[in-house]
């Protein structure tokens, strides 16, 4: 076989070059005409005929036809695709079918085509109202502010911007923003950039090129401020009485301070945010009071939360029941106010029972020294008398009730009541047996009580307290 191919080869590259020869004098001599094609974009024109009518348009098929054309063979070399132009003019639109003829116009060298036309021939427009609607512009921050300071207002120009376009594009934005950058920001920034379309659940959306706006090529002008972090003490303002038998002990929140932001003026004269007691009142309450409050509420003009910060805040009205303690008071536990000096005073009975409420391991650490008893015994001439008793005022304790008791007074030996004859005076300690005798006498001098030995209650000479037993 390979003998064959090359045996006289020089007589068949000669053979295959003679008949290209003869081929090509043929077709010049003959120059016969071809068919050829090219793509060539669909120009539109008098479009201002449906924006005048507030319609929108879409040409359903692709941005070019295919131009079909005759042209003799020599004439090839000269095809060039700009010598056409292919073009759909709006204003002999078919409203019924939607349609319009595409038309062709050979632009150079029309002399050497023939038969020019376009496929399509016809191409379908679909038109829809056009809306107009103004979006207020919303600043979608990325990043954070660097430690100590928090992202503050963002500021943009133009703040408003309005959106053209066919009611099926513009229909599917929600909010019109701006995307900006910030990282480790510690001052503020500010910059151009473009607008971002988002639909209903914040995604961003693509829109296609028949949607426009009012803002021009360079964009949104932003301003982000950077501000200052300063923690602000909680303060509570609590109103109203608890329960009966209860007791108001305090109040706690899950949170003692919260920072916030803002210019440094307004910040400078705030250490704390109060919560108002038309929020936390207490009336009558028996058991602790939660109250759960946006704290957002009660910041000053000017002032916001740091970023990320959770605003609820939980406050707890502590309350709890009050327990009641017997106390017996003895006379060292009493102080006697208006006492004369030659008199005896003494408790009937020498112990009297005092009743007070507080919360029990406050009560516990009460002593009767705590109680702060008084009784004022001025002018009390000899005999018995009933007794009052006051308590010193105490955040502990409060004084519920005491045992009925009466104070008896006698006169000291030898003295004699005026307008009454001088007689024998009984040993006071002899005359009432357990009972508490005060005495009023000058510093040494002995009483026939204190001599016989009294068991029961306590000698006072003028301010001064001893026990019978040390007479």
């Amino acid at each position: 076989m390979k003998e064959r191919l090359i045996n006289n080869l020089g007589l068949k590259v000669l053979s295959v070059f003679l008949a290209f020869i003869i081929w090509l004098v043929v077709v010049n001599v003959s120059n016969p005409l071809v068919n050829r094609r090219r793509e060539v974009t669909l120009d539109i024109e008098n479009s201002e005929v449906l924006t005048a009518a507030r319609r929108a348009y879409k040409i359903s098929s692709k941005s070019t036809v295919t131009v079909s054309f005759d042209v003799h063979t020599r004439d090839e070399y000269k095809i060039q695709l700009s010598d056409f132009r292919a073009y759909i003019d709006l204003s002999e639109l078919y409203d019924v079918t939607g349609s319009v003829p595409v038309k062709v116009e050979v632009l150079h060298n029309d002399n050497i085509y023939s038969n020019v036309t376009a496929k399509p021939g016809v191409v379908r427009v679909e038109t829809e109202e056009i809306q107009t609607k103004p979006f207020e512009l919303v600043a979608d921050v990325q990043g954070a502010a660097a430690e100590g300071y928090a992202l503050g207002s963002v500021i943009l120009t133009p703040d408003v911007v309005t959106v053209e376009g066919p009611i099926s594009q513009v229909g599917l934005i929600n909010h019109v923003g701006v995307r900006i950058q910030a990282d480790a920001l510690s001052g503020d920034m500010e910059g151009h950039t473009g607008l971002v379309f988002y639909d209903a659940n914040g995604n961003e959306l693509e829109v296609d090129d028949r949607v426009y706006t009012n803002v021009d090529e360079t964009g949104i002008d932003y301003k982000l401020y950077v501000n200052k972090v300063k923690e602000l003490m909680l303060d509570f303002d609590v109103s109203g009485e608890a329960a009966p038998g209860h007791r108001y002990t305090g109040v706690t929140c899950s949170r003692r301070s919260i920072p916030v932001t803002g210019s440094r003026s307004v910040l400078s004269s705030l250490n704390t945010v109060v919560v108002p007691d038309t929020v936390l009142n207490l009336n009558g309450a028996s058991k602790d009071q939660v109250v759960t409050v946006d704290i957002r509420e009660y910041l000053p003009e000017g002032v916001e939360l740091a970023d990320s910060e959770d605003p609820m805040v939980e406050i707890r009205l502590q309350v709890e029941p009050m327990v009641t303690r017997v106390m017996e008071l003895v006379e060292r536990d009493i102080t006697l106010g208006g006492q004369e000096s030659d008199r005896y005073y003494r408790f009937v009975p020498s112990r009297v029972e005092v009743t007070v409420q507080g919360l029990s391991e406050e009560l516990d650490s009460v002593t009767e020294e705590d109680l702060g008893a008084f009784v004022d015994v001025e002018g009390l001439g000899p005999g018995l008398h009933p007794g009052n008793m006051a308590f010193s005022e105490s955040d502990i304790f409060t004084v519920v009730s005491w045992q009925d008791f009466q104070i008896e007074v006698t006169l000291r030996s030898g003295v004699v009541e005026a307008g009454t004859q001088p007689q024998e005076s009984a040993e006071p300690e002899e005359e009432s047996s357990g009972g508490q005798v005060y005495s009023a006498r000058e510093p040494g001098l002995t009483e026939p009580a204190a001599e016989a030995g009294a068991t029961a209650g306590a000698v006072v000479q003028g301010t001064q307290q001893e026990t019978g037993a040390s007479e």
